[in-house]
């Protein structure tokens, strides 16, 4: 009865470490990062040939607080955001100056709406995926 108890008590304590094992792995592999804000808008005219942006971006704080204030300001972050990327030019899109002056008209519009500078709210935009089609 004493190794059955024994070896009870080891296949208990065999299954509850293979059992919280994931978590563990989980937990190890770290934050997986900000979610990106996702765009998909009108490029111009459609009825002349008129193109769509997809876009996907990501914002870096100057300060840890900025990703709480951008989260609380994202219904007009993203009103902003689609107002600004609708009226671009696809054509100096498609080039990297034009990409880079986005990047800068999305810091200023963002840091506009949360009363920030570069400074104290958003120094950086990333861009993880851009298409124009």
């Amino acid at each position: 009865m004493k190794h059955f108890s024994a070896l009870f008590k080891t296949l208990a304590c065999l299954l509850l470490s293979v059992w919280l094992m994931p978590a563990v792995l989980a937990s190890d592999a770290g934050p997986s990062g900000p979610e990106p804000y996702k765009f998909v808008v009108n490029l111009g005219d459609p009825s002349n040939g008129g193109k769509y942006l997809q876009v996907q971006m990501v914002f870096e704080g100057a300060k840890p607080e900025v990703d709480h204030d951008v989260a609380i300001n994202k219904p007009k972050i993203q009103h902003a955001l689609i107002l600004l990327l609708s009226s671009a030019n696809p054509d100096v899109l498609l080039t990297l100056k034009g990409k880079k002056d986005l990047m800068i008209e999305i810091i200023d519009t963002v840091n506009h709406l949360l009363h920030e500078t570069e400074k104290t709210g958003v120094k950086d935009v990333f861009f993880t995926s851009f298409i124009i089609q």
